[in-house]
């Protein structure tokens, strides 16, 4: 007996790093392509909805999560977003100490996650060079250390996020095209839905009453 496959109609994409890299601020400018430098940290963990173009010219929804970097949030958003299909590690090229911890993000991402694509994002490249806590030479040993792609990326300014989203989004869509447990709808209607989970608004047809003569 063949086992039923499992129909996928987004891809699920996380944001990790730790607090104040910026990640919320690239979740509002992906969605309403405008920045906020008074935004307040996450807790736990929030989500938007957003539409990319694949590599063959389809278009696919992407569910993008940012997940909470305090620690004492940490568990209940890793726990949330566990099965995504991808993953974006975020520092913050101005905070030394942000760069450091990505070994440590990686270390959660093996003991929580089951082999997801990921990409390398440092952020916050709109700041003059001078307040850069990193050097060229250590994102480039960091990049083969890690096997990871690298964007530089600026919510601010808007620099790299697409484009980093898009690598992240095409190598998560190559990989699950490769499971033969999955079936990828590309046209499934998503419109009907809202919600924090997507649920489906119900609608309902009113009877017209007819005019007898």
């Amino acid at each position: 007996m063949n086992e039923k496959k499992i129909k996928l109609t987004s891809i699920k994409i996380a944001l990790l790093g730790d607090s104040q890299v910026g990640k919320t601020a690239i979740c509002q400018v992906l969605k309403d392509n405008k920045f906020d430098d008074k935004i307040i940290s996450t807790i736990g963990y929030d989500k938007i909805d957003k539409q990319f173009k694949l590599e063959n010219g389809s278009d696919i929804k992407v569910v993008i999560f940012d997940t909470a970097g305090q620690e004492r949030f940490r568990a209940a958003a890793l726990q949330t977003v566990r099965h995504v299909h991808g993953l974006v590690i975020v520092f913050d090229l101005t905070k030394r100490l942000t760069f450091d911890n990505v070994d440590g993000w990686l270390e959660i991402v093996k003991e929580n996650f089951q082999q997801p694509s990921m990409v390398l994002f440092g952020n916050k490249s709109d700041l003059p060079k001078e307040e850069w806590k990193v050097t060229e030479q250590e994102i480039k040993n960091a990049e083969e250390k890690y096997k990871l792609k690298y964007f530089e990326t600026s919510a601010k300014s808007n620099k790299n996020l697409n484009e980093g989203f898009s690598y992240i989004v095409n190598s998560a869509y190559s990989k699950l095209k490769g499971n033969e447990n999955l079936t990828i709808d590309l046209n499934d209607k998503q419109e009907q839905k809202s919600g924090c989970f997507g649920k489906k608004k119900k609608t309902t047809n009113k009877n017209k009453k007819k005019n007898s003569k």
